[in-house]
């Protein structure tokens, strides 16, 4: 029974959300562009929303815009569902997540912002790898962690399990931050961190916050380094020398001792010093090392 308590008030918010959505609705940024952007913002909606960022997203993204002038900044919003059983937040992770590998793919520069409302904060959620219990997505591959520079949710409905990203995920959680306004039941026993209720973190300055924290979270990390290839070693020029054993002698190739004959630096023996023997000598760092043939 405990359970059945979070789709309800999930559904009774999902509703509001839709019913409200036409006059709150902000415009979205325009999606990424051909070219690659410093920063990349990509946003879930909540339950019920028009497609694009939604009421929470656009206002995010509009503040993290301007805190972050000196940049250019692009926005994607997830394309997903966000259906009122909330078994679309699942999709929506896969998507968020492939969004995110195609385009540090083609733009190793680029740092990701990551976020969501409502549900889409559970998309959020199972993109960082994080267990809901209500659906399943892929997640963002670890290797690219570290290019995701912050995540900011609003009404997260982790909470309603007592829990945030800081506090479920020790590779995401020093960089994410959760807003739960302390009238918002979707976000449960989350700490709260401004007034009202579900409706007001676009009006509350939640989204502002948020644009703040994420833009000095940008700047921290700078820019992602792209390793240095390896440089092919130059051969070196190696000299070999096919000639008799007291001529080897005789060049300072080899020394004579106790009337025997040893290649200069590796002491291969080479035979008597007096020796006619034919016998190659490669040059090799600190001198001469006896080989099969030149």
């Amino acid at each position: 029974m405990l359970r059945a308590r979070p789709s309800h008030r999930l559904a009774s918010a999902a509703a509001v959300v839709a019913a409200t959505g036409a006059a709150l609705l902000a415009g979205s940024s325009p999606a990424a562009a051909a070219t690659c952007s410093d920063v990349d913002v990509v946003f879930a909606r909540g339950t019920g929303e028009t497609p694009g960022l939604g009421v929470v997203g656009g206002p995010f993204v509009r503040s993290l815009t301007g805190e972050l002038s000196d940049r250019t900044v692009t926005s994607h919003a997830v394309d997903y569902a966000a259906s009122s059983s909330q078994a679309s937040a699942g999709p929506g992770a896969t998507a968020m997540s492939a969004h995110v590998r195609e385009v540090a793919a083609a733009c190793p520069s680029t740092r990701f912002v990551l976020g969501g409302y409502s549900q889409g904060a559970t998309v959020t959620d199972i993109a960082l790898g994080i267990r809901t219990g209500t659906t399943t997505g892929t997640p963002v591959p670890a290797e690219l962690a570290g290019r995701v520079a912050a995540v900011v949710v609003f009404g997260n409905p982790l909470g309603l399990s007592g829990r945030t990203i800081a506090t479920a995920s020790s590779t995401y959680g020093p960089k994410s931050k959760d807003y739960c306004n302390s009238s918002d039941s979707v976000c449960g026993s989350a700490p709260k961190t401004g007034t009202g209720g579900h409706l007001s973190y676009a009006s509350n300055g939640s989204t502002t916050d948020g644009a703040r924290f994420a833009a000095g979270l940008v700047r921290a990390a700078g820019t992602p380094t792209t390793p240095t290839p390896t440089p092919t070693p130059t051969p070196v020029p190696t000299t070999c020398v096919r000639d008799s054993t007291r001529d080897h002698v005789a060049a300072d190739r080899a020394v004579s001792l106790y009337g025997r004959a040893y290649a200069r630096g590796s002491r291969d023996s080479l035979g008597a010093t007096s020796s006619y023997n034919v016998v190659s000598l490669q040059q090799v760092e600190g001198g001469w090392r006896l080989v099969t043939a030149c």
